[in-house]
């Protein structure tokens, strides 16, 4: 009998973030990512590339790693970020904060690149999710394909006037570079928003 295809579907909260603030407040949709769609459609694209005609079924899980350390310790918007983790964890999400000794910077959380490795290493995934546009992951397609497990990078490229310069935001080179398939997101939303 087939074995389920496990997919571990990982979101750089940073990333999201960033994504989230430009498409809420600069594209044309203005419209914030829903969560639950997002999940449903990362089960379609995984069947798409990972499937290979000798899985049955799917099972996925996905896991958010929030750039800020956990609000029960310190935020200044409890509220706000309290009713994300509600509403990520209603949509099929675990939440995992930032390690509170690296909270003096909002960056991407590194925890990702550690629990994606472990449930590698211990044989829990067929395949890897990553939806990130930063550079301190690129080495973790690679870490994961020398362990048996492809990597899809969902990754974003746009550029929007703010003050007197242009913003632009891009998936890191060698991120796109090491994973073994790579979808440009906003071409994805902008055909189908």
């Amino acid at each position: 009998m087939p074995q389920p295809l496990r997919i571990g579907f990982f979101l750089d909260g940073f990333t999201l973030k960033k994504v989230n603030d430009y498409y809420r407040n600069v594209h044309r949709f203005h419209s914030s990512l829903d969560f639950r769609s997002l999940r449903l459609w990362v089960e379609s694209q995984a069947i798409r590339y990972f499937e290979g005609g000798k899985y049955r079924e799917l099972q996925m899980e996905s896991h958010y790693y929030h750039p800020y350390r956990d609000p029960h310790v310190f935020a200044r918007d409890r509220e706000g970020v309290f009713r994300l983790e509600q509403t990520l964890m209603d949509a099929g999400y675990s939440v995992h904060f930032n390690n509170p000794a690296e909270s003096g910077c909002v960056g991407p959380n590194m925890l990702l690149m550690e629990d994606a490795l472990l449930f590698a290493m211990y044989r829990k995934l067929d395949a890897v999710v990553l939806l990130s546009t930063q550079g301190e992951y690129a080495p973790l397609p690679d870490r994961l394909r020398l362990l048996g497990v492809p990597t899809l990078v969902l990754g974003w490229e746009f550029i929007y006037p703010k003050a007197k310069y242009m913003v632009r935001w891009k998936t890191d080179s060698c991120l796109r570079r090491t994973c073994a398939h790579y979808v440009a997101m906003e071409k994805i939303l902008d055909s189908n928003p």
